[in-house]
């Protein structure tokens, strides 16, 4: 009897800490740190790109959480992510808080993720400020072909900013395919924005990757009235690609050569480009999983530059992903 007493005890013990380790909070974080070099000027300096932190996990079977800052995002302290996640039945979320909009694969990457030591012209200029707090609904078709419908809707006030609104904006985003093979997605987002009416925005993306071989391309055109009443447009693209050459048991795990080209203007297919530039780098991976452990050397070319930040430079960075 005493056995039996004792190893139902051990066993609920095992059954309590497991059911416990399922709604334990999962802390993470992610640093980027880097030097740059002016090749236009003869300058350089250190940053500390990134250094966020955040925590997510669990409630019970239907509700999870993320809650996320950066202490220096670009020189800033910022919070990010703070949303509940409510998974009412398999495959479909509701997401009610602060998040990114569900606009373009590029912008939705984290700093680890972004490949390149500088973000692109879509993800810096055209789809900045596209955090926002709303509520998002998440639906995947599981079939042979992988369907994705993501739409949301926001106060359109920007990151941290729950301003009284008279209507809200609306995103939304489709994405057809699967990670391993051809992909494409479509975005739009329609509302008002910060000196910004009637603000329109359309984007469409394809890629593919086999899992060591990635490229993609993507297309965002904006339109909008300013404050001087006048019908505004921009628009931008970019091409970008690597590779990964795998070196088993070595202390270099991974190593990657990244290409990127890029535009952004009034009308890039009219010829109205207001800056242009190519990327070429190389990234070194300390582990098998890509994007955790890296140093990144990255060139920066300017074809064309409307802004006197945009000059030639080479960056090396670091990142530590945990």
């Amino acid at each position: 009897m005493l056995i039996i007493i004792s190893v139902y005890n051990s066993l609920y013990s095992q059954d309590t800490t497991d059911l416990k380790s399922i709604y334990l909070p999962d802390i993470y974080g992610i640093l980027k740190t880097k030097i740059e070099y002016d090749l236009d000027n003869s300058l350089m300096r250190f940053e500390v790109r990134n250094a966020r932190f955040g925590v997510q996990g669990n409630v019970n079977d239907y509700m999870s959480y993320k809650l996320q800052i950066d202490l220096s995002d670009e020189g800033k302290m910022k919070m990010l992510d703070a949303y509940i996640r409510l998974t009412p039945f398999s495959n479909f979320d509701i997401y009610l808080g602060q998040r990114k909009l569900p606009f373009s694969s590029d912008y939705m990457r984290n700093p680890a993720e972004n490949i390149f030591a500088n973000r692109s012209f879509l993800s810096k200029y055209i789809n900045n400020g596209l955090r926002d707090i709303g509520l998002y609904a998440d639906y995947k078709f599981r079939s042979t072909l992988p369907l994705e419908i993501i739409i949301g809707t926001v106060n359109g006030t920007g990151n941290n900013n729950p301003q009284w609104i008279q209507r809200p904006n609306l995103a939304g985003r489709i994405i057809a395919g699967p990670l391993i093979g051809f992909r494409v997605a479509g975005n739009m987002y329609f509302g008002n924005a910060e000196y910004k009416e009637n603000l329109a925005m359309f984007g469409g993306e394809i890629r593919y990757s086999s899992g060591r071989f990635f490229i993609e391309s993507e297309y965002i055109k904006r339109n909008w009235t300013d404050t001087l009443s006048l019908r505004v447009h921009d628009d931008g693209l970019y091409i970008h690609s690597y590779y990964n050459f795998i070196r088993d048991e070595k202390a270099i795990y991974m190593i990657t050569p990244v290409a990127r080209i890029d535009f952004m203007g009034k009308s890039i297919f009219a010829g109205d480009v207001d800056a242009s530039r190519l990327t070429l780098g190389v990234n070194f991976g300390f582990v098998p999983r890509q994007f955790h452990s890296e140093i990144r050397l990255n060139y920066e070319n300017y074809f064309k530059s409307s802004l006197p930040i945009h000059t030639d430079k080479i960056t090396v960075e670091f990142i530590a992903r945990f």
